[in-house]
């Protein structure tokens, strides 16, 4: 394998690592939509990590493709960025500065989505304990009290709400 396909490599690799970097991006922005909380910037954002994995998507078929056409059998990133260090010495420096970045924007869209699940099940769980809420608010009270403020057993009620002492 020449200069020239290990060069490419290099820019395949690039664009791959700005298309994650684009993609935390937008994962911070969903983490912003849900602290707001901004239901139309959520499905806007959502709407946009979707069309941007469909993107990936294109560019990991684009370095499949190029990979098959040039006889190189892995397609993973790190794999690619592993063999271009041992065949271009050269470049070895720059290849593990990519695989460096590659990782760590990796560990942080991890981390951030795994933060967003959270506060979506935070959030859920607060909207579930505010509907509790306003449910037992709304709905009529069950006790009944006599004239003195005690609390009287419903079922020994016969007519109206409040019991005189005998």
């Amino acid at each position: 394998m020449g200069k020239v396909v290990f060069e490419n490599i290099k820019n395949m690799i690039e664009d791959a690592i700005s298309a994650y970097e684009e993609l935390l991006s937008l994962y911070l922005e969903k983490k912003q939509a849900i602290l707001k909380p901004d239901k139309e910037m959520l499905s806007m954002v959502d709407a946009k990590i979707l069309a941007h994995v469909e993107f990936l998507k294109k560019i990991n078929e684009k370095r499949e493709e190029y990979c098959n056409a040039n006889n190189i059998p892995e397609v993973r990133i790190t794999a690619l960025i592993e063999l271009a260090q041992k065949e271009q010495p050269e470049y070895e420096e720059l290849f593990e500065q990519q695989k460096v970045k590659i990782r760590e924007v990796a560990d942080k869209i991890m981390l951030t989505e795994k933060t967003n699940v959270e506060l979506l099940k935070h959030s859920l769980t607060m909207s579930d304990k505010l509907l509790d809420i306003i449910i037992s608010a709304a709905m009529p009270q069950k006790d009944n009290y006599d004239r003195h403020g005690k609390n009287v057993d419903t079922s020994e009620l016969s007519i109206g709400s409040i019991v005189e002492d005998a």
